[in-house]
């Protein structure tokens, strides 16, 4: 078995069993001593309030550790693992980390200046945000990528991405508006990390300096593009065997050829 993968795959985990016992822990004690739950909130939830908030900034890292009931806390694991399965098809652990965390410190961020300009005043609890960071930094990355859903078959991410963006726009006028702001922070977040792994670009039409050394060999141009057609489908073939069957299921030269595309 490889590695790397199993490495992988144990970041995740642990990240998903710290999340879960952080989360129960709480939703017992809310059954057990409603005073002290109110307590782990006031400290650990994220106020929007800058006053409740009170330089506590221990919050923007902690808030996504609690969740409000097991439906929410199921939701988001699930999501987190269903991510990270399409994530680690171009990443590494360490860059998971960063999305996730970065992620739901920017989604934190994001909540508390978003709510103050609506005026909305309240807190937020869940992973959302920074779950919806790993997901959209696969968009930014390589947005034109192509999974299996169960009722819609084959369909680009972007789709998807487009979709879970218009749903959280549309609920800032209904309830839960502060969840909904850490989802869209989380989500530019993500987007801007996607671009700036694979690395941005500025101009669209940079101008070609002539070169001063005589050309002695040119590449046909059709039959470079025929060999990029060749490896997108070999890229695709791959992507629809990790969709169904997962990572796992790749042998040693389709992984090779997958990370040698980056």
């Amino acid at each position: 078995m490889n590695t790397p993968n199993i490495k992988r795959i144990s970041i995740v985990n642990k990240v998903l069993i710290a999340v879960a016992v952080v989360s129960i822990l709480v939703m017992v004690l809310r059954l057990a001593n409603a005073s002290s739950y109110r307590w782990v909130l006031e400290q650990f939830a994220l106020f929007s309030d800058l006053r409740i908030l009170n330089f506590r900034f221990w919050q923007f890292a902690t808030y996504s550790f609690i969740h409000a009931d097991p439906m929410h806390l199921v939701f988001n694991l699930l999501m987190l693992y269903l991510f990270s399965q399409l994530f680690f098809t171009f990443f590494n652990s360490n860059q998971f980390l960063k999305a996730y965390f970065l992620g739901g410190l920017a989604a934190g961020i994001f909540y508390v200046l978003g709510s103050n300009l609506l005026g909305m005043h309240n807190y937020v609890v869940g992973a959302s945000g920074a779950v919806m960071a790993v997901f959209f930094t696969i968009v930014g990355y390589n947005p034109k990528i192509n999974v299996h859903l169960i009722i819609f078959g084959r369909i680009a991410i972007w789709i998807i991405a487009l979709a879970f963006i218009a749903f959280d726009v549309i609920q800032l006028f209904f309830d839960n508006a502060g969840g909904h702001l850490a989802h869209i922070g989380g989500s530019i977040f993500g987007f801007a990390y996607g671009n700036y792994l694979k690395g941005f670009s500025f101009s669209l039409n940079k101008p070609k300096q002539k070169s001063k050394l005589k050309t002695v060999h040119k590449v046909n141009n059709s039959q470079r593009i025929n060999q990029k057609d060749d490896i997108q489908k070999q890229i695709d073939v791959i992507l629809d065997k990790i969709s169904k069957s997962g990572y796992d299921s790749l042998t040693k030269d389709e992984k090779e050829f997958l990370f040698r595309q980056k």
